[in-house]
């Protein structure tokens, strides 16, 4: 009636023995098994061996206490069995056979090994996670390092187990951090998205996001820190270059307002002095202060083209600048911006003209204030650049379609040019 299997066999490995509890995890009654041999009937091939060994040993006198083995019941169930197999005399102190005392451990295994799976799949989930995981015992020795950690930093696992993570892969400059965050860890105060640096083999700095857990064993103590990181370092970057970028559209949307505002302010007084130099202008002068009004009212133009250039920048830049569609004569445009800078031409003797199909049809849609500026900067250029000589524009007409126009324009001179580099600097 014991809670335990128990068996006898006698001095030829014959069983003589098997209690209830036997015949109930087998399956096998006594009167089925009484007689038989126990190892050749009843334990595997794979296992018959070792059985037979520590069966053989007993009958020598030799004991063996927590043997395990597995039995196959009767209906092919296998059974994991504890053995304390212990040598049986008689009165006399002779060796006659071999009582065998179990313990049905079936369960006890299979939870064994449910654990050893369990962990074993933890451990794959660790070492494959795709983010970087470390451990560190309660001296701050480094006892887990999965692949990623070891992909980030390129220290293998075998190079830093064993070693103090901070004192050996951390820069003094982050020392003092790390080591009172994971010394809280180790007190069970936890931390959550701590920032610090790590160096990697080849000296590159890698920024860590860390979450810093308390390990503890089945008793609930205290064993050591697990860190879960994560890899910020091109996140860092990114802010960095957003930061960065920030700041400069900051500086530029502040330069084309100072530029906007300056021109404004500029332009005012600039009107002024042009009209009164103008009214200087129709009252009775010398020839030399002709000479000197003229000149201002030159330079004074200049300066307001550079004025509108410079607002048409500030509009450009910030996304301004429209364009507006009205209809207009092509010819007469591309004459005014010829009477514009006639004067400036003959005054340095050059040559200035114009040509354009007589049959072309020039009543079109399109923008003649933002044309015109084109064009005179285009003459502006050719006679600023020209000695002798001079300084032309072609306008050919070179698609026509059911809604729209293309003319391109060619402008002439026979000044310096523009040379290979500064070309590449002006197109692409």
């Amino acid at each position: 009636t014991a809670n335990a299997p128990i068996f006898g066999i006698d001095a030829n490995g014959l069983v003589n023995e098997w209690n209830n509890k036997s015949a109930a995890i087998t399956g096998f009654s006594c009167e089925e098994v009484l007689g038989k041999n126990l190892v050749e009937v009843y334990i595997t091939q794979e296992y018959r061996d070792s059985v037979k060994m520590v069966l053989d040993n007993a009958l020598r006198g030799k004991e063996t206490a927590n043997f395990e083995f597995p039995l196959f019941t009767a209906d092919k169930r296998r059974v994991e069995v504890l053995l304390n197999a212990t040598t049986r005399r008689d009165v006399a102190g002779n060796v006659v056979g071999v009582l065998g005392v179990g313990q049905d451990i079936t369960e006890r295994k299979q939870v064994e090994e449910e654990k050893t799976r369990v962990g074993q799949e933890l451990q794959t989930f660790i070492d494959t996670a795709n983010a970087p995981i470390f451990g560190i015992d309660a001296n701050g020795l480094v006892n887990e390092w999965n692949n990623k950690a070891a992909e980030i930093t390129g220290f293998s696992k075998h190079e830093v187990m064993g070693k103090d993570l901070v004192q050996v892969y951390i820069t003094e400059e982050f020392r003092a951090s790390v080591r009172e965050v994971l010394d809280n860890a180790l007190l069970g105060i936890e931390k959550s998205n701590f920032e610090f640096p790590l160096f990697t083999k080849d000296k590159r700095r890698v920024e860590v996001l860390l979450n810093a857990t308390t390990r503890r064993d089945v008793t609930g103590a205290i064993v050591g820190v697990i860190g879960v990181g994560q890899d910020i370092t091109e996140m860092r970057r990114l802010m960095e270059q957003e930061t960065l970028l920030f700041q400069a559209q900051a500086a530029n949307d502040a330069k084309s307002q100072f530029l906007a505002t300056m021109s404004h302010e500029m332009r005012t007084p600039l009107n002024v002095i042009m009209g009164m130099n103008e009214l200087v202008m129709d009252t009775p002068l010398t020839d030399e202060q002709r000479k000197f009004s003229q000149q201002i009212g030159t330079s004074s133009e200049s300066l307001l083209v550079l004025i509108n250039d410079i607002l048409d920048l500030t509009k450009i830049e910030a996304g301004k600048l429209e364009l507006v569609t009205v209809e207009f004569d092509l010819r007469t445009s591309l004459e005014d911006a010829v009477d514009s800078v006639a004067g400036r031409a003959m005054a340095k003797g050059l040559e200035i003209c114009c040509y354009m199909d007589p049959a072309a049809q020039t009543r079109i849609m399109g923008d003649p204030d933002r044309l015109r500026q084109i064009l005179l900067n285009l003459f502006s250029n050719g006679i600023k650049f020209t000695a002798t000589g001079q300084v032309y524009v072609v306008v050919e007409l070179e698609e026509v379609t059911a809604t729209h126009q293309t003319f391109r324009f060619k402008v002439y001179d026979s000044g310096i040019g523009i040379s290979a580099e500064g070309q590449k600097k002006l197109f692409n």
